[in-house]
């Protein structure tokens, strides 16, 4: 008999935190899942550790692989999961002991497609916060779910707070070789569900990885950002039209985060990178007028309408007073 529930653990040279990882999943009030443990070609001794823990309990299942990236790993595992419900635990981080027991019930209870539940961020210090200070538990339609989405808030981009019926899955796949793979991968598949649930209570419990490529120095590997938003904003203004130009400009502002950096590491490289800050002014007049809408960006955007190179001296100047609000 299938469970109801396969976790799948990407695992990657986390010797130091694999173990209370997957103690957390074991440690569940809802008992009846499988964890797929997906060793990428660990060089360290994750892999053993995650043997050592299949030989204690069957619902544990190892598959060791070649290295192929965080999006690789989860595709295998989505490949060979046997639940009727999937849900994605990244390895260096834990969970509540009733995270998925909330989860599961809430899918019951409210028909939902997918549940989500907010998180807690633990920096480098171990200071905890919540991800999002709006804790109202809410069920979102389609339609309401895809506008809260492109904001990053209460319903993230990340997978791992998130239970989904294996339905879903039909033909949607994490994007392989690229970073932002979670953002690409979270409003396609929001984009099959009819329900989504989510419950402001933080069970997911993420640590700070100064190791992940978005906190490395910077590479032109973060030009895969651009694409992303850019394919992002495509399907928005195909399927959900009237919030086209939000996520228009959400693109926009990547370019311009990407064209500084670009500037500032790669200086010599930077006129053959001017398409980061191309803007269509057609797009940002609206949102300068809409009611509600970040106060801080539409003085950024303005700024964008009158001159891209306005706004990036603006930005070189005062980036980190504003970006904790945009």
């Amino acid at each position: 008999m299938n469970p109801t529930i396969s976790i799948i653990v990407p695992v990657y040279n986390v010797e130091n935190f694999i173990q209370p990882c997957i103690e957390s999943i074991l440690n569940q009030t809802f008992t009846d899942f499988e964890i797929i443990l997906v060793n990428d070609g660990s060089t360290d001794r994750s892999g053993f550790i995650c043997d050592e823990f299949a030989k204690k309990d069957k619902r544990i299942f190892v598959i060791h692989k070649e290295n192929g990236g965080q999006s690789s790993a989860r595709n295998k595992g989505i490949e060979a999961a046997k639940g009727h419900y999937i849900g994605f635990v990244d390895s260096d981080d834990w969970i509540h002991q009733d995270m998925y027991n909330t989860l599961y019930t809430k899918a019951i209870e409210t028909d939902a497609e997918i549940t989500a539940c907010n998180l807690m961020q633990f920096s480098k210090d171990s200071t905890g916060h919540l991800y999002s200070n709006n804790t109202t538990d809410e069920l979102f339609d389609r339609n309401s779910a895809m506008h809260e989405l492109y904001l990053n808030e209460r319903l993230t981009f990340s997978p791992c707070n998130k239970l989904y019926r294996k339905e879903l899955f039909k033909g949607i796949r994490f994007k392989e070789g690229y970073i932002l793979e979670d953002m690409d991968f979270a409003y396609r598949i929001i984009h099959q569900a009819n329900r989504i649930y989510y419950t402001g209570q933080a069970f997911y419990y993420y640590r700070y990885n100064d190791q992940s490529t978005m906190r490395k120095d910077f590479s032109k590997k973060r030009l895969d950002e651009y694409e992303v938003r850019e394919n992002m904003y495509l399907f928005y203004l195909e399927n959900y039209p009237s919030i086209a130009n939000e996520v228009y400009a959400e693109w926009f502002l990547t370019g311009l985060m990407l064209y500084i950096n670009m500037d500032k590491y790669f200086k010599d490289e930077k006129n053959q990178y001017n398409y980061l800050i191309d803007v269509d002014r057609s797009k940002l007049k609206p949102l300068l007028f809409k009611d509600g809408y970040n106060r801080k960006k539409k003085i950024l955007l303005t700024m964008a309408v009158i001159s891209p190179k306005i706004l990036v001296n603006f930005y070189r100047l005062y980036w980190d007073k504003i970006k904790k609000d945009l």
